[in-house]
């Protein structure tokens, strides 16, 4: 199951990865689906947006590149002054003064829609009639703010304002009705001198079904103030779902026309530039920027352009209009910091970008923006003046070819991160999480945010994060219950460091039945049967438990698994249920283990019970089946297959031959192969077992010293007994066992073996084609 587990997690990159594509499609206002447009995009910018925010506060506040100021019509003045709006003298007096101080571009934060009657209609009925008109118009103060627009039209940007806008492509007619006669009405005549000088569409534009936002109704300055004025932007903002503003439109359409919005058109001014937007096939921005000088800003699809705000509230110096107003040459300095408070007014407006905003709270123009839940408005708009002269504005994923990283990451980062937080133990895990969650976030900040790229990377955090929990979720319950099972199903039969390295890495285990390379090891008390029967069935048991308490211990010291006892005999495995690249050696060692400690224990066990144990041993390698086999009641972790079988009749073959370890070829090149020296080792037999054709190299492992010459003398004789050569091979293998014989009295058993058989094949040579194998024709 640990295996499969971070298969588990593929849904969660499919649904992180889904989220981000929406959410991108609907930031480049190509989400087509009404549904996922409404209901889920806003929910998706909510997610990403907080990133934002924190990658905000991480990098913490920025100076203003640009010599920036806002004028404020602060409580203080108003105080002092009167309650807003002002009469147009005071407006046009504050005006005045800023240009009179040096300002290079000034812009106005506010809107003049209405006239600003100071005689009343009655009264100047009755002045007009007697001849005294004027002394009307020289108490009305619109004359005064029109002339002050008029002298000072090149450098001067009005603002103006909907308070209804739109998308046609996706909004219902009744509510975007774009052609409708009131709309229609509240449109200036002649205010398309306000508009983009270079509008330029590869297509013919479609207004009434354009994706980009459009106002449905105008709230312009007077006919008069419009007639004396040159430049004009908007000064609405869009804010997020959560209704903090992090983006600016840069344009917004009316009857098929693009406008700027007033930061944009106050740099225009500034830079004496000239606006350009061109659309491409499928009508979304190919490019917006300056003409003259070729630079372009980024934005999105449908012109939204993303704020590299600077600082918190006050971040740009608020000089207050009544300082302004005042007179003297000299100012207060701004209002929070008291910077520039004594210098002469010349100096600090010199060449200074201005906008005149109220930012009194009663009036409550307050924005939210990602360093600051309550600024004014007017500061949203010098954040967004202070990116276009610097050329700094935030590029986000779709405009700085991010997309298709931030994919890739998602997909394949994420598909490996499931992969590898799956293997690994929780404490690991923890570690990679926090190194690799640090490191990444080390990475968007400092490399990508810090130089400009705010590629959203919510989705791909929120991913890892997500992944890793279920992880650990998962893994905790798996763990539990995979050590309960363990020990349950093990502790019997496996050595107690197996039991322990599985319960460490339960994916070790595999429970029910596979394909394996494994050996396996038998082995036999000789002769069992007959000393048994003479035994007393307490001392038998006795005996027993303490030879198989000793073999069992060796068994599990060399990394083996216990399959059964059977009797008196034992079955082991190496291989399973844990891999071991070594099975093979760990099978010969144990082997050998297991005859030295016999050999300790014989003489006690002759005093003790009075019986002599001699065991015969067998070992073989190859692929079995191996797992939990039985019934779903009853069921037993063991081996099966014909390498098993195998081992058996080797250990069988033990007695025959006069050995006690005996093994194949098999597992001596599986020894090998792990890179393990060999034990010492002769080749006995080329033996087909019963049922099979092929026959099988039977070697012996040697447990004792025996003499090299009688080893190399028994080989040679081998080769003349499979030449045929029966008398010589009769007197080479006599004197080998003159070597080998552990005493007079007692022959080597391979060669009293090999002895027979030559002479029986001198009476009945063996039939033509013999290649010099033995047949067993028993079990």
């Amino acid at each position: 199951m640990k295996n499969k587990l971070w298969l588990l997690q593929i849904p969660f990159v499919v649904l992180f990865t889904f989220a981000f594509y929406v959410d991108e499609l609907g930031v480049q206002g190509r989400l087509n689906s009404a549904f996922l447009r409404e209901h889920v995009h806003p929910s998706l910018r909510r997610i990403s947006t907080v990133f934002t925010d924190w990658k905000f506060k991480f990098r913490g506040p920025q100076k203003p590149k640009n010599k920036v100021l806002i004028v404020s019509v602060d409580s203080q003045s108003i105080e002092r002054i009167g309650r807003w709006p002002w009469h147009r003298d005071y407006i046009s007096l504050l005006i005045s003064s800023i240009f009179d101080a040096g300002a290079k571009a000034v812009a106005l934060d506010m809107v003049f829609s209405e006239p600003d009657q100071r005689v009343p209609d009655k009264i100047a009925e009755v002045l007009r009639s007697q001849g005294m008109e004027q002394l009307v118009l020289a108490n009305e103060t619109d004359r005064f703010l029109e002339g002050t627009f008029a002298r000072h039209n090149d450098e001067l940007v009005t603002g103006w304002t909907s308070d209804l806008s739109c998308q046609p492509a996706y909004d219902e007619k009744d509510f975007c009705d774009l052609a409708h006669p009131d709309a229609i009405a509240s449109h200036p005549v002649g205010f398309e001198k306000f508009s983009y000088s270079q509008f330029n569409s590869s297509v013919p534009f479609e207004h009434l079904k354009t994706p980009f936002p459009s106002f449905v109704t105008m709230i312009s300055n007077l006919p008069d103030y419009n007639a004396v004025t040159k430049h004009s932007g908007y000064f609405n903002v869009q804010p997020d779902p959560d209704s903090y503003i992090r983006r600016m439109n840069l344009f917004f359409m009316v009857n098929g026309k693009p406008y700027p919005s007033l930061a944009l058109e106050l740099a225009r001014v500034g830079m004496k530039e000239d606006l350009r937007l061109e659309l491409d096939e499928e009508q979304k921005v190919k490019a917006l920027g300056f003409a003259k000088s070729g630079r372009m800003i980024p934005v999105s699809p449908v012109g939204v352009m993303e704020i590299n705000f600077r600082g918190k509230g006050n971040t740009f110096a608020h000089i207050s209009a009544l300082d302004l107003i005042a007179e003297g040459e000299t100012t207060e300095g701004d209002v929070v910091t008291g910077n520039y408070a004594g210098m002469l007014k010349k100096e600090v407006f010199k060449d200074a970008y201005v906008f005149v905003g109220v930012t009194a709270l009663g009036v409550f123009d307050m924005r939210a923006i990602p360093y600051d839940s309550n600024i004014a408005g007017v500061e949203v708009h010098a954040n967004i003046l202070d990116n276009l002269l610097s050329g700094d504005t935030l590029t986000n994923t779709a405009m700085s070819k991010g997309t298709i990283w931030v994919v890739v990451l998602m997909v394949l980062g994420g598909l490996l991160w499931a992969y590898v937080t799956a293997r690994l133990e929780a404490i690991p895990a923890l570690a990679l999480f926090l190194v690799g969650i640090g490191a990444f976030g080390w990475l968007d900040l400092n490399l990508l945010f810090n130089n400009g790229k705010n590629w959203n990377t919510s989705f791909l955090y929120l991913e890892l994060v997500s992944i890793f929990a279920f992880t650990l979720s998962m893994k905790y319950v798996m763990e539990e219950r995979n050590k309960k099972f363990i020990r349950g199903a093990f502790t019997k039969y496996v050595a107690p460091a197996v039991v322990d390295s599985i319960l460490k890495d339960p994916s070790k285990l595999t429970v029910g039945g596979e394909k394996r390379e494994l050996t396996i090891l038998f082995s036999d008390i000789r002769g069992f049967t007959s000393f048994s029967e003479k035994m007393d069935a307490k001392a038998l048991s006795s005996l027993l438990n303490e030879y198989l308490g000793v073999m069992t211990k060796i068994i599990f010291a060399h990394e083996g698994t216990l399959d059964k006892y059977i009797g008196d005999a034992i079955m082991a495995f190496w291989g399973a249920p844990l891999d071991q690249p070594k099975h093979a050696a760990n099978s010969l060692k144990t082997a050998i283990a297991m005859m030295k400690a016999l050999n300790e224990q014989r003489p006690l066990i002759q005093e003790k019970y009075g019986v002599q144990i001699e065991i015969g041993i067998g070992i073989n390698s190859g692929m079995v089946s191996v797992g939990n086999m039985g019934s779903e009641t009853n069921f037993a972790y063991t081996v099966i297959g014909d390498h098993v079988n195998l081992a058996s009749r080797l250990e069988s073959l033990t007695k025959a031959y006069g050995v006690t370890i005996l093994t194949t070829r098999f597992t001596l090149n599986d020894v090998l192969q792990a890179g393990e020296p060999l034990p010492p080792h002769r080749v006995l037999d080329h033996v087909k077992v019963k049922g099979k054709k092929n026959a099988v190299e039977m070697i012996q492992v040697l447990d004792r010293e025996y003499d090299s010459e009688g080893l190399k003398m028994f080989e040679e004789g081998r080769a003349l007994y499979t030449a045929q050569k029966w008398d010589e091979a009769i007197t080479v293998f006599t004197a080998a066992n003159a070597r080998l014989a552990l005493s007079v009295d007692k022959m080597d058993g391979p060669c009293a073996v090999y002895l027979e058989r030559c002479g029986d094949f001198k009476k009945v040579p063996p039939e033509a084609g013999w290649d010099g194998s033995w047949e067993m024709h028993s079990k």
